[in-house]
């Protein structure tokens, strides 16, 4: 069985896709981390354990890297 990275283990600046499951917690769903948006991370706090600055959709965000662990990614089609 193979495991879907998730949003804290993408690189950054590369785009991405919500896997059709969508992010595992309400609060991620009501902030626009739906099945199939697009989002990518925009920066990695530069101390370990730090925040990530994300973008869904046009939308920018800081999530925790325990937030970001739960958004399923895959990869942009082109």
């Amino acid at each position: 069985m193979t495991t879907m990275p998730s949003l804290n283990q993408a690189p950054p600046r590369q785009w991405h896709r919500v896997a059709a499951a969508g992010a595992g917690h309400p609060r991620l769903l009501e902030l626009g981390f739906l099945p199939l948006e697009n989002v990518r991370v925009l920066q990695r706090s530069w101390f370990r354990g730090g925040a990530l600055v994300v973008q869904v959709g046009d939308a920018v965000f800081g999530l925790r890297p325990e937030e970001a662990a739960q958004i399923p990614v895959q990869p942009r089609a082109a």
